[in-house]
Parts: C-alpha cells; sequence; structure tokens
C-alpha cells in the first residue's frame, strides 16, 4: 500500500504561507514578551534592594553594560 501525498495548489501554497506568516508573528510577539518579563524580573531584584547591578551580571553571566541597556530600554518603554 503506498500513500500518496496530495500535491500543493496555488490556493493552499497562499494559505499556508499565510498561515506562517501568521506563526511567526505571534513567535516574535511571544518573544518580546518573554524579554520584557525577564527584564522587568531582573528590575524588580535590583530595584528592591536585593541585589546589585552587578551581582546580575554574576548569575546571569551577561555582560554589564547589556543589563545596563536592557534595564535602561525597559524603563523608557513602560
Amino acid at each position: 500500500m503506498t500513500t500518496e501525498k496530495k500535491k500543493p495548489t496555488p490556493e493552499t501554497i497562499a494559505a499556508a504561507k499565510e498561515r506562517l506568516v501568521a506563526a511567526k508573528k505571534q513567535r516574535e510577539q511571544d518573544r518580546a514578551e518573554a524579554d520584557r518579563k525577564f527584564w522587568q524580573a531582573v528590575a524588580d531584584e535590583i530595584d528592591g534592594g536585593n541585589c546589585r547591578q552587578v551581582d546580575a551580571v554574576e548569575a546571569l553571566d551577561f555582560n554589564r553594560d547589556y543589563i545596563r541597556r536592557n534595564l535602561k530600554q525597559l524603563a523608557e518603554d513602560s
């Protein structure tokens, strides 16, 4: 028994492309939201006096400038 794979038509290709574009857009939105939540958590720890920026550098293995820029961007976006 062989199962024949259906062949795409111009209509199914166009619909598939639309779904893929929508999936990519959703992925980008989800990623941006996850990043925002992450940097908010970092800011909360520092602003709450639980750690210093240098402690976040050590814990996260990011350089200080990277953390500073992301926290600054978070503040500007809020």
